[in-house]
């Protein structure tokens, strides 16, 4: 029911995107869009967002702040189709900090609550963990994605009030 347009080169796939967008406002959905310029698609959204060139990702920035701050997440879908429960290995100093925990196979790694053990993180086990450091076999530390950006996105750098300046967007909107 509410759709965000970001940033689209209007001259590349114009008619599936607005065929596309036709069809979701017949369904009843709210058209957002974030682009710098109201031109093409942004005309016909039901609302513009003008954001400063270049800040786009800071906007989404406090968007995600907003997101954890209010706690409107789906948790159940961050764990099955992203990779927010992955182990990010926690080691500072050496070649492996902050990259994903694998197994032998390759395959990343997160963590079940259930077994109390690694697991492939790419079974969309609803008993995985999205936060708290662990200690693997291998005597590593790590962390899951969705700990690391919660800790990051809800601090004052993403705050809508913070990045209002930068993005030209009102904290209130």
């Amino acid at each position: 029911k509410y759709f965000m347009l970001f940033g689209v080169a209007e001259d590349h796939a114009s008619n599936p995107i607005k065929i596309g967008i036709g069809k979701l406002k017949a369904r009843g959905a709210k058209v957002v869009s974030v682009n710098p310029v109201r031109t093409g698609y942004n005309a016909v959204a039901d609302e513009w967002v003008g954001v400063r060139p270049g800040t786009d990702g800071l906007f989404v920035g406090a968007l995600i702040h907003e997101l954890f701050r209010t706690r409107m997440i789906d948790l159940d879908y961050l764990i099955r189709y992203t990779n927010a429960p992955w182990l990010v290995v926690d080691a500072p100093g050496t070649a492996e900090d902050g990259l994903f925990a694998r197994d032998a196979e390759g395959n990343p790694l997160a963590w079940s609550c259930d077994a109390e053990q690694p697991v492939s993180g790419k079974g969309g086990d609803l008993s995985v963990a999205l936060t708290g450091a662990r200690d693997l076999p291998d005597g590593r530390r790590a962390r899951p994605v969705f700990e690391l950006m919660a800790e990051r996105y809800l601090g004052g750098d993403y705050t809508p009030e913070s990045v209002a300046a930068r993005t030209g967007i009102p904290a209130e909107q």
